[in-house]
């Protein structure tokens, strides 16, 4: 599996773990320096379906939709007021996330700078970074638990301390993305 060191994968424990507003924040954080584009895999599993959104009246299969509206509730609007130059979203199960990321890579920049949400792309993409964002307390889904074990960092959601972590993810151009040992508040210095 090759290392991508331009993409950042972010994933959750479960629902409504707070894993979209760590990554907005985490765009808002990054594109004071550099582009970001950003993408929302969802693997829809048997009996799934219904939690991920309606993008599109179209049969289930491998369906890649970019993200126009700014003003809906969705996560990949999110993403766009947040900063990112595109955010598109891939639904599909789980035999076609290589083939819609494949897909979604010809719509940006060749050497563009990627946050994706998602806890199935980093079965079929090594990141620069994985990260997952689990609550406090509270059960984690048993397809997570893999991705938990072997995340280059872990984001504890507590819905007040704004994610400190942050401060931790850094990217630069020569880089790419890497966590800093030693962190404060603020962004990271190593940006080029």
């Amino acid at each position: 599996m090759n290392k991508n060191q331009r993409l950042l994968i972010a994933g959750g424990t479960g629902r409504d773990v707070g894993k979209t507003e760590f990554i907005c924040r985490l765009i808002k954080k990054i594109t004071t320096k550099q582009s970001v584009y950003a993408i929302k895999v969802s693997a829809i599993y048997p009996d799934e379906e219904l939690y991920h959104g309606n993008h599109s009246v179209e049969t289930p299969g491998l369906h890649l939709f970019e993200e126009t509206n700014r003003t809906s509730d969705k996560d990949t609007s999110r993403m766009l007021r947040a900063g990112a130059v595109k955010v598109f979203y891939l639904q599909t199960d789980n035999t076609g996330i290589k083939a819609g990321f494949d897909d979604f890579l010809q719509h940006i920049p060749e050497n563009a700078v990627v946050v994706c949400e998602s806890n199935s792309l980093g079965q079929f993409i090594q990141p620069a970074l994985s990260i997952m964002v689990k609550p406090v307390c509270g059960q984690i889904k048993p397809r997570a638990i893999a991705q938990l074990e072997c995340a280059n960092l872990v984001v504890v959601s507590d819905g007040l301390s704004g994610f400190p972590e942050l401060a931790f993810i850094c990217f630069s151009k020569a880089r790419g993305w890497k966590l800093r040992a030693n962190s404060k508040l603020g962004f990271c210095s190593v940006q080029k």
